[in-house]
């Protein structure tokens, strides 16, 4: 698959997408909204594919929409393309039931900020920087923004971040739970990495279905969160990676998972 302006490895159940375009600090170009859905989408039923870290080019993660690409917003079907495609590329990295760390290498504000929020586990090198900037543009949040802030951070955390466009260290980031870890910039490829390699030797079906039941929960009572729990928990036993789970207790042997 050849996609303009992102960059894809894959190694070791491992798929690195990196955001290519450094020289605007990897804004989004429409290319780019199109291309992030459809890789996401992609790695659904790619076996080869357990894990996807998700990074920058250069000195920032992202810079969030390329204003200068937008072209003409009073256009009604431009704004709808470019919101329809926003809504793709986060929701196929939500829904995607397999593991994904964003390595936040620098400035993740705006949209890149929301993107970073869309991944299950944010990792971020001491330097990088986050803002929910829309205000500053007369905007609303997009990319999912006003889902995930106050699911993170809390509903008065959210509107702070929003009302005032203010733009925090990692951190700060940190400290409020908006991301998971800080690391030192030249320990950061390192640190994700490790954590990748160790989740894709890891149950990746059972996460991925705990990563679906944890997202469906927040729109649930106890009586019914409990249900899909039970629902989720039997779904588990029938996979080959419980199966060989038991086997490995049994014999007292490290077990090997296969995803499936």
């Amino acid at each position: 698959m050849e996609l303009k302006d992102i960059l894809v490895e894959k190694r070791d159940g491992i798929a690195k997408v990196t955001l290519n375009r450094p020289e605007v600090l990897n804004a989004f170009s429409i290319e780019m909204r199109e291309g992030i859905g459809t890789l996401f989408e992609s790695f659904v039923n790619d076996e080869a594919v357990r894990v996807v870290v998700l990074t920058g080019a250069g000195k920032a993660f992202s810079a969030g929409g390329d204003i200068k690409g937008w072209g003409d917003l009073k256009d009604e079907g431009r704004r709808k393309l470019i919101m329809t495609l926003a809504h793709r590329a986060v929701s196929a990295v939500t829904m995607l039931e397999k593991p994904v760390i964003a390595m936040v290498n620098g400035d993740a504000v705006g949209a890149g900020c929301n993107l970073a929020l869309a991944c299950d586990l944010v990792i971020a090198a001491e330097a990088a920087r986050f803002g929910e900037v829309f205000v500053r543009l007369g905007l609303g949040p997009d990319w999912g923004g006003a889902y995930f802030l106050p699911r993170l951070i809390g509903l008065a955390k959210a509107k702070e971040l929003l009302f005032t466009g203010k733009i925090i260290s990692a951190r700060e980031a940190e400290q409020i739970g908006l991301i998971n870890q800080v690391v030192p910039a030249d320990q950061l490829e390192e640190t994700v990495m490790n954590l990748a390699a160790q989740l894709a030797q890891s149950a990746t079906r059972a996460i991925g279905m705990m990563k679906t039941f944890l997202h469906k929960v927040w729109q649930m009572d106890l009586a019914n969160a409990l249900q899909y729990e039970a629902y989720v928990q039997s779904e588990c036993i029938k996979t080959e990676d419980h199966q060989e789970a038991v086997r490995a207790f049994l014999e007292k042997k490290k077990p090997v998972f296969k995803g499936k």
